[in-house]
């Protein structure tokens, strides 16, 4: 039963909630291992995406017909639920019957044959059950209590809603144009002529593009002919605080996948040096082959460690952007599983390293010159705290702006600092 498109999806949660895997690594591996077609693979992969996004309220719903606590379930029952709940609740595809028969017939193709009665009766029960009194935001949008606390802290109550309303929202496949080889408007005309449904992004100066029902876009031609990536319309913010130039050097200290640092290459014209570092030599692999697909080469990749300081590069940058290792609060729409995964630890083990990386990038500043800290987070201790210390550390630098982006239908949540070198 592992080969149906439940029983992927039961594995990949398994991977994700219980081993501690990435749920898009684990999707990944897991539909690579199979034989699904492209319409069940679509299916698995927004079945373990929605059962993520609303897993606190899912939980919920099996703990008010269970004597048995979710967690002390055995791992299959408990994900097998855990997904019927979601297709019963949240997904409008399969019929309530349908959805509770399928997983009758999963507990008994795996020999369970004696809770089969268990995961019928709860799920039947979850089907009649009224869930549109809920009103607790963390119920609602499924954030552990203490994360949920901690939001309302970081942007008060209003915004708080807000920012766990739009974290909820599937997000769309959107993609940025390569102007060193083509414009928006060529790349629009191929891919509709390859039968994409495409629309460019409102309200945007940049060039992206949204598709819809595009499949694998890694098998498009144009995608194979390097006349798109794919990066977030928020992380263009910190692209925009750069103000890059053509001819100039930046250092992107913490580069990898490289979508900033394209972004950059494209703006300045392909003229210049772009200097992109990661600490991890597959990761920079990666970037090497996106780069040579693309045809942008002022980027130079490279593997090194943004803790550790490179004498030679000292005062030679006319840009450093250090986009900082986070606790990606701000990319919930995308990854769901960090609501569960990451603890208040995490955010201020990452702020003492960010506040590290922030002393190493600027001595790359040449003087005149401007230093862009981002993060894809909503945490204080992260952003504004950070910021405050470095300035406080820093006479020679002078704040030209900060600004907080919290995620909308189209863009992740960042934070942007911009700072120049007397």
């Amino acid at each position: 039963m592992k080969n149906t498109d439940r029983g992927v999806a039961v594995a990949v949660l398994t991977d994700v909630l219980d081993a501690g895997a990435f749920a898009n690594i684990a999707l990944r591996k897991a539909l690579a291992d199979t034989e699904l077609d492209s319409r069940s693979r679509a299916f698995v992969t927004e079945l373990v995406n929605e059962t993520l996004r609303n897993l606190i309220q899912i939980d919920h719903g099996i703990n008010n017909f269970s004597k048995m606590p979710v967690e002390k379930m055995k791992p299959f029952i408990r994900n097998l639920l855990r997904v019927s709940v979601c297709q019963i609740r949240f997904m409008d595809k399969i019929p309530d019957r349908a959805a509770v028969n399928e997983a009758v017939t999963m507990v008994k193709a795996h020999k369970m044959d004696n809770l089969s009665g268990f995961v019928n009766a709860i799920l039947r029960n979850i089907s009649r059950e009224d869930v549109s009194k809920i009103k607790s935001p963390a119920l609602k949008y499924s954030y552990p209590k203490w994360l949920m606390k901690k939001i309302i802290d970081w942007l008060g109550e209003n915004s708080a809603e807000d920012f766990c309303k739009n974290s909820h929202l599937p997000p769309p496949i959107i993609i940025l144009t390569n102007t060193h080889k083509t414009d928006k408007n060529q790349l629009m005309k191929g891919l509709q002529k390859a039968g994409i449904d495409v629309t460019p992004l409102e309200n945007s100066p940049h060039p992206f593009l949204m598709l819809r029902q595009a499949g694998d876009i890694s098998k498009l031609a144009s995608f194979k002919d390097g006349l798109f990536f794919v990066i977030d319309p928020g992380a263009m913010f910190a692209i925009d605080a750069m103000e890059v130039k053509p001819g100039q050097k930046v250092i992107d200290v913490c580069a990898a996948p490289g979508g900033k640092s394209f972004a950059a290459a494209c703006l300045m014209q392909n003229e210049g040096e772009i200097l992109s570092f990661d600490i991890h030599q597959h990761r920079v692999e990666l970037l090497r082959q996106t780069k040579k697909r693309l045809g942008l080469s002022i980027i130079t990749p490279s593997v090194k460690d943004a803790l550790v300081f490179d004498p030679t590069l000292a005062d030679t940058a006319d840009v450093v952007l250090l986009d900082a290792p986070c606790s990606g609060f701000g990319t919930i729409r995308k990854h769901p599983e960090i609501k569960y995964s990451r603890q208040m630890q995490d955010v201020l083990d990452l702020a003492k390293k960010q506040k590290e990386m922030l002393e190493v990038s600027a001595k790359y500043v040449k003087p005149g010159g401007r230093l862009v800290y981002s993060t894809c987070t909503i945490a204080q201790e992260e952003n504004d705290d950070n910021l405050d210390c470095f300035l406080e550390n820093h006479q020679d630098f002078n704040l030209i702006d900060a600004e907080q982006i919290l995620p909308s239908a189209t863009n992740d949540g960042f934070y942007v600092a911009s700072f120049e070198r007397a």
